[in-house]
């Protein structure tokens, strides 16, 4: 093969990948629209007790959301494992700090006499 024949299937795969990736990125779209819209044609339930504790509408959406998009990240994706979902807002200051002390702790040890 030539060289140019090599640039045209290359520039041919990108612009195939990003025929899918926009086509993927819509699917998702379309799901949660719709899980969103059945969400608002839902009957309301009767009122009931509510702790203080319990997350406010904004925090459940966006845990709906986040269900949402983990299902058809799934679904697209096949067998796979799903292995941790958290909030972003989290302080990851402590497992910076033990990843330091973990890796610090092999380095060598200069000690004066």
């Amino acid at each position: 093969m030539e060289m140019g024949d090599l640039i045209g299937q290359s520039i041919g795969m990108y612009g195939l990948a990003i025929v899918i990736s926009m086509i993927v990125a819509v699917v998702i779209k379309g799901i949660v629209t719709a899980l969103s819209l059945a969400e608002q044609k839902a009957p309301a339930p009767a009122a009931k007790l509510v702790s203080k504790s319990a997350p406010g509408p904004a925090v459940q959406q966006a845990q709906d959301d986040i269900a949402a998009i983990a299902a058809a990240v799934y679904s697209v994706m096949g067998a796979t494992r799903i292995v941790r979902i958290e909030d972003a807002r989290r302080s990851h200051a402590w497992e910076t700090e033990g990843r330091m002390i973990h890796q610090t702790s092999h380095a060598p040890h200069h000690q004066r006499h």
